[in-house]
């Protein structure tokens, strides 16, 4: 479920190229149209960059000049004959330097507030929910497109900055050390929303404390700090005398979730509640949002994401704001693979394949228990393995089976080696639980389990592939 880069018009003088990426000037009066990292994807007048990758991009230099590139950014000593070249120590680095040299450039002809999201679980649902929040304050917005939120993917969203746009909403990823440190130097937030820390990418990042220094590098280039009362790995990370803005289900944060109702099909109405100093006097102290996504941790990322707004607009919000970001909220449906509801045969399935930790793990396991209670329906567990832990990896899902039991499913079905293993070595019995190596052999084996009326939780990281099971189900024929 890769996102495809989209194109852009971004054009850049030898100058301006120069002056970003510290390169010597190819050619005096060159002017570029667009940004390309891709050779086939290069349209006439394009800056090609040469990363390295899966493949060496100096090797398809050549080939974008034939597709029209005005020039390249290379490395120092690979620049060719054949194509003006800028000469650079690291072209990742300056891809970078050019889409902060954009986004700096359009902040010079007028205010344009931008928004940086991190954290464990979430980024890409509260990225929606936010940008819905700006779209409603300030107009036209940019939002990062589906999942390219590495240091490849934020500059190719930013080179889409066009002068519409009146505020950005950028997420921002990591499983390396560094990586959220030099997203924060490019997108130079006004506001700096991290939502939360747990086990991630810690075959890269190591402890949970050096997720949670990672994570709070998005602080380091904000002006605000948009954190959780709930979350004081991270509250006590924020750098000292930054401004900060908080949310949570504290009596002490700034934006405040008062209370969650559920209808009979899982759905939620939340309050939110603004603190004196965020607000011009005529306007209402709480907001009452209809909201279509599932569950608590969407209900807390609302509360995030109007925090967020909140911090980047730096004034008071009016009346008819505050209506029309209750109306936005509301609207926002789920992003595919992220806790989306299905109906597939008669059963009601929550596709949350996208991607899977522990601390995403636990939200989506409430998710599906209160949807079950709700349609006083059995729940089924499908559950494949959480990559990327290293050697954490290990207690972590024999941690998580237990979070599986106590949520009372009808049936757990596991998905993968660490969690067969775990499965091996946990006190499960043989009839609580059916485990298979890969999800193309699982996909059988929940079909068959699967009743109608049944609610089913199919979730596991991006390298277990488990939309093989929703994809299963939805073409099963109801019994």
């Amino acid at each position: 479920m890769a996102t495809p880069i989209p194109s852009n018009d971004c054009g850049f003088d030898a100058q301006e190229i120069a002056a970003a990426t510290g390169a010597r000037s190819a050619v005096a009066g060159l002017r570029t149209l667009s940004v390309a990292i891709d050779s086939r994807s290069c349209r006439p007048g394009a800056l090609f960059v040469a990363l390295r990758g899966l493949r060496d991009g100096h090797e398809f230099v050549e080939a974008a000049r034939q597709a029209g590139a005005a020039a390249a950014v290379v490395e120092r000593g690979r620049a060719v004959p054949s194509l003006p070249c800028f000469e650079v120590d690291d072209t990742l680095r300056a891809l970078g330097a050019l889409a902060r040299a954009h986004l700096e450039r359009r902040r010079r002809l007028r205010p344009l507030p931008v928004i940086a999201i991190g954290g464990a679980a979430g980024k890409t649902t509260t990225k929606e929910l936010t940008a819905a929040v700006m779209r409603a304050l300030c107009g036209p917005t940019l939002a990062t497109f589906g999942n390219l939120n590495n240091r490849i993917g934020v500059p190719m969203t930013l080179f889409q900055l066009t002068g519409e746009h009146q505020a950005a909403v950028i997420e921002c990823g990591t499983n390396q050390r560094g990586e959220i440190a030099a997203l924060a130097e490019m997108v130079q937030p006004d506001a700096a929303l991290v939502l939360n820390v747990d086990l991630e990418h810690t075959a890269g990042l190591g402890s949970l404390a050096g997720v949670a220094d990672e994570e709070a590098a998005l602080f380091c280039r904000a002006q605000c700090a948009v954190v959780s009362t709930e979350e004081p790995m991270l509250c006590e990370r924020v750098p000292s005398g930054l401004r900060r803005l908080t949310f949570g289900e504290s009596a002490s944060a700034d934006v405040r979730l008062v209370s969650r109702t559920l209808d009979g099909d899982g759905a939620q109405t939340i309050r939110l509640h603004l603190r004196d100093g965020l607000l011009a006097d005529s306007a209402e102290r709480e907001l009452t949002v209809a909201l279509r996504l599932l569950g608590a941790s969407a209900a807390s990322n609302a509360a995030a994401a109007l925090a967020a707004g909140c911090a980047a607009v730096k004034r008071p919000l009016r009346r008819e704001e505050t209506a029309a970001i209750a109306a936005a909220l509301g609207s926002v449906q789920a992003v595919p693979g992220r806790l989306q509801l299905r109906a597939c045969a008669g059963a009601v399935v929550l596709d949350d394949t996208y991607n899977s930790n522990p601390r995403s793990l636990r939200a989506a396991l409430a998710t599906a228990r209160e949807l079950a209670e709700a349609r006083r329906a059995r729940l089924i567990l499908v559950i494949g393995d959480m990559l990327e832990l290293g050697e954490l990896a290990a207690v972590a899902h024999l941690e998580a089976i237990e979070d599986l039991r106590a949520v009372q499913p009808a049936t757990i079905i596991l998905v993968g080696a660490e969690f067969c293993s775990a499965a091996a070595h946990s006190d499960l019995r043989r009839g609580d639980v059916a485990t298979s190596p890969d999800s193309a052999a699982a996909a059988s084996l929940v079909t068959a389990s699967v009743r109608s009326g049944d609610v089913v939780l199919v979730k596991g990281s991006r390298g277990i592939a488990m939309e093989r099971i929703v994809e299963a189900l939805c073409a099963r024929v109801a019994d």
